[in-house]
């Protein structure tokens, strides 16, 4: 059976209005993708990290024709629909090309799950007019804001719904066709995004609870086609077949998972505008006819496998509202809230429990507490509760956010004992909007910062500067996301390492670096790309190429050889509350001469003391303190440094002690080498 079997049939004034129907479907679609394309172009950099990383260093090795692989690991990654997508783009375009292009695909992508959408309500039985308005909706919800990201969850959402509209129809009339037609777009959600595996289970459930005893013969050619790989799956184990994903396996199952889901259930009502989730429940739990009961199983099922993956991973470390799981939900809400519209609003009880059920926690949780810090990364309608707490405060936002909730569930309540079922559905439309310019302002606007605090004006610098075969050495104290952005840009790093205890950029290859006695950086070639953050280094035998923000590049004729390292030393000069200065020998094995650096406080900073091996010094505000080491020494040579008292915090999170200049070693009869790094 055709997704689109329960369209009315063709006479003379049902084809006008069938045209007139596609035509606004058409221009939903379109209008969706010029204004998510309008959305991308302010959006200048990625900044999911290391996610857009990953599905884009992937999309580079199939498009130079290699297998599947992050900076030379082979990557075991099963969701590989982005990347193939975009393969072609970065075969054949410049980096930042084949971003944007890429930005285009996913903004088409996802504008195209208005039409699965729409067929999905037209075949149970809705009118051409309000389909079209849930079309609006599944294009309207602030998660098309994923749009301007190069993640799977854009190419995943419109196959997604396709299922969903493919299942329907293969529960109510099976035939191989629909039956084919589901498993095919089920399979692509699949390879595309892993967490819509949940897709074929939600069938299988949905088919016996409408089939029951029958199912086995009415479904029995999707059932053998999916214990099929169930069965390879199995066989193969959990490592093999997840491969990225594998530690699912290990996740924890407990009573967080619970309370997440509890957590993850009432944001995402909140999410919808919460005013047709009350008449949408009852819908849901009272189908009517066979079309109806497949789609509400369907449905349950589906929102229940997603809403438990997503409580699994918050309650197993992330401790946030995953709505990037969830979103692929929310459609289903306004065709549900449809089906109660159409059987006369009933249960007027249990719609005012489930709006009393939804208001009360939002009078005692305010929604500021899920917004802050990390709470909103994966969520685009807390990205735009925060903004709106940014223009009114966070206590009159908070205020704000109850209120509305609140006239959403008594709206909800009304609309059951009185009709305005297409106010609330008009409500429920402006919510999205509102909250969707909410979170794409959000986004630029964090996107910008991104590209200002971490790129120089052409992103592209290091493969500018005509370097190959780089090593990014990342530092220890050095944020992650500064390094993947570099690797994001330039095709020419195609190796990373770590030196010292520095944090990798992700679960591939990042050695940790090993420094000879002479301080040759073994394992590395001879360009490389230093990462200043949060490290002061001069090299014995490299030379400058370029700098960008905190990262500079360095060529050698050979392997880059240290001769100065100071961890702990920020890009502007304060030091950690505790670090290491490294010295290494010169050519003929010796350290010898004289290292100088300065120790000093601005004025209004507080009264530090800091040892420097066993010496103390006791740096006051205003004042600057010279000290000098004369070394003569075989080998390495290190001195290590920590706080004793005081310390100063910095607008930025950082724990500092003092400033210092950077630290300059003169050799014994050799010129002073100049610093690598200064502030």
């Amino acid at each position: 059976m055709a997704v689109d079997a329960a369209l009315p049939a063709v006479h003379p004034f049902a084809l006008a209005r069938g045209l007139t129907a596609r035509v606004a479907l058409t221009i939903v679609v379109l209008a969706s993708f010029a204004l998510r394309l309008v959305a991308s172009a302010a959006h200048p950099v990625p900044r999911y990290f290391p996610d857009e990383y990953l599905y884009t260093a992937i999309a580079r090795a199939l498009g130079s024709g290699q297998a599947p692989n992050v900076r030379g690991t082979p990557a075991s990654f099963p969701a590989l629909l982005e990347p193939i997508l975009a393969a072609p783009f970065h075969a054949l375009f410049s980096p930042e090309l084949a971003y944007r292009l890429t930005q285009a695909e996913n903004a088409l992508l996802m504008s195209l799950a208005a039409v699965p959408v729409y067929l999905l309500a037209r075949r149970l039985s809705l009118s051409s007019q309000y389909a079209l308005a849930c079309a609006v909706f599944a294009v309207a919800i602030p998660d098309l804001v994923f749009a301007s990201y190069t993640l799977a969850d854009p190419v995943a959402y419109p196959f997604a719904m396709g299922a969903l509209a493919a299942g329907v129809a293969a529960l109510d009339r099976p035939s191989r066709r629909a039956q084919l037609l589901f498993l095919a777009l089920a399979g692509l959600a699949t390879f595309a995004r892993v967490q819509y595996v949940v897709l074929p289970a939600a069938f299988v459930v949905a088919a016996v609870v409408v089939d029951r005893r029958r199912v086995l013969k009415t479904q029995r050619l999707p059932l053998v086609l999916m214990a099929l790989p169930l069965a390879g799956a199995l066989a193969l184990g959990p490592a093999r077949v997840f491969g990225y994903y594998a530690n699912i396996t290990n996740l924890h199952v407990g009573g967080a998972l619970l309370r997440w889901a509890g957590t993850d259930l009432f944001l995402l009502a909140f999410a919808s505008g919460i005013v047709l989730v009350p008449g949408a429940l009852v819908a849901l739990a009272r189908p009517r006819g066979r079309t109806e009961t497949a789609f509400a199983a369907l449905a349950a099922a589906f929102a229940a496998g997603l809403v438990t993956e997503a409580a699994l991973y918050a309650s197993n470390g992330s401790l946030r509202f995953q709505e990037r799981y969830l979103f692929a939900v929310l459609p289903l809400l306004p065709i549900a809230f449809g089906l109660y519209l159409k059987h006369g609003r009933p249960a007027h009880l249990a719609v005012g429990a489930i709006a009393l059920a939804l208001v009360t926690p939002a009078a005692l949780i305010p929604l500021s507490g899920y917004a802050e810090a990390l709470g909103r990364t994966d969520s685009p309608f807390l990205v735009a509760v925060f903004r709106l707490e940014r223009i009114v405060g966070v206590a009159n936002g908070a205020f704000a956010m109850f209120v509305l909730a609140a006239a959403a569930c008594a709206g909800a309540v009304l609309v059951s004992r009185r009709g305005g079922g297409n106010y609330a559905l008009a409500g429920a439309l402006a919510a999205a909007l509102l909250a969707s310019l909410g979170a794409a302002v959000g986004d630029t606007a964090t996107a910008n910062e991104v590209r200002a605090e971490y790129l120089p004006p052409d992103v592209s610098w290091v493969d500018a500067a005509g370097a190959r075969d780089v090593t990014l050495l990342q530092t220890a104290g050095s944020p992650p996301a500064g390094a993947i952005e570099q690797l994001y840009w330039n095709r020419s790093i195609t190796h990373e390492a770590r030196v010292g205890a520095a944090l990798p950029t992700d679960v591939y290859a990042a050695p940790r670096l090993r420094v000879a006695r002479d301080g040759t950086l073994e394992g590395v070639g001879r360009q490389v790309i230093f990462q200043d953050y949060a490290a002061t280094a001069r090299f014995a035998n490299a030379e400058l190429v370029a700098r960008a923000r905190t990262f500079s590049l360095w060529s050698s004729d050979e392997q880059p050889r240290l001769s100065l390292l100071e961890e702990g030393r920020f890009w502007d000069g304060w030091l950690a509350r505790d670090g290491e200065l490294m010295l290494w020998p010169d050519i003929a094995g010796k350290t010898r001469g004289t290292l100088r650096f300065a120790l000093s406080l601005p004025l209004g900073a507080q009264r530090t003391t800091v040892r420097f091996g066993k010496a103390r010094y006791d740096i006051r505000p205003g004042e600057t303190t010279k000290v000098e080491y004369t070394i003569d020494t075989h080998g390495p040579w290190s001195l290590g440094f920590s706080t004793s008292t005081g310390g100063n915090a910095q607008s930025d999170l950082r724990f500092t002690s003092v400033r210092s200049t950077a630290p300059v070693f003169e050799r014994a009869g050799a010129p002073v080498v100049r610093a690598t790094a200064s502030a």
